[in-house]
């Protein structure tokens, strides 16, 4: 892991998180999975984050992220945790309208 350089400072912050859905229900099966991982990569590319590591087993999302000084933890996961949600949410409702008029 090399030190990222700014004009004024140099750092190598990397976050761990893991977060899990109410009761640990197993929710993140194959097919929501891979389109999840593929959401969370793209808020990663957008918002100027690493995603260092990112496993999703069917119970909890475990993640490690690597980013600038100025974000706080709780603002990465702010931003993730949004923004997955509205897109996974637009993803389900283009999979529902689209299996409505293929039958």
């Amino acid at each position: 892991m090399e030190l990222q350089r700014n004009s004024h400072h140099v750092y190598r912050l990397m976050y761990h998180f893991v977060w899990i859905p109410k009761y640990r229900h197993k929710v993140f099966t194959e097919p929501y999975r891979s389109s999840m991982k593929s959401i969370i990569w793209k808020i990663g590319y957008d918002y100027n984050m690493e995603i260092v590591e990112l496993e999703i087993p069917t119970d909890h999302i475990h993640m490690v992220v690597r980013s600038e000084p100025k974000m706080a933890p709780s603002d990465i996961m702010q931003i993730i945790k949004s923004v997955r949600a509205v897109k996974y949410r637009d993803f389900i409702r283009y999979c529902i309208s689209h299996l409505i008029f293929v039958v």
